[in-house]
């Protein structure tokens, strides 16, 4: 998602402030007719730099999941294109 589709919000009462989306998604009807305009702001950086953050924050876990992720991914490739119910990654090879 593009993060200029968003817009930083304050709530008046308890002066919270959150990011609401206000962009249409793709599948929405006015979707066609809102990407002809072009929406320029700085207003989602703060958004940007959150994000950044919590990537930053959390990159060692991130990364270790994608690994985890490409293994599994990678077993379950191995098993379908070979035919067996097994994972070709987890048995001995001869």
């Amino acid at each position: 998602e593009r993060m200029n589709d968003y817009k930083l919000e304050e709530d008046p009462v308890t002066k919270e402030r959150t990011f609401k989306r206000f962009a249409p998604r793709k599948g929405d009807k006015i979707y066609k007719e809102f990407k002809k305009f072009y929406f320029y702001s700085d207003a989602y950086r703060p958004l940007k730099f959150a994000c950044e953050t919590i990537i930053e924050e959390y990159e060692d876990e991130i990364f270790s999941l994608i690994a985890q992720e490409a293994d599994d991914l990678a077993d379950k490739l191995c098993s379908e294109k070979s035919g067996s119910g097994g994972g070709l990654l987890d048995s001995p090879h001869p």
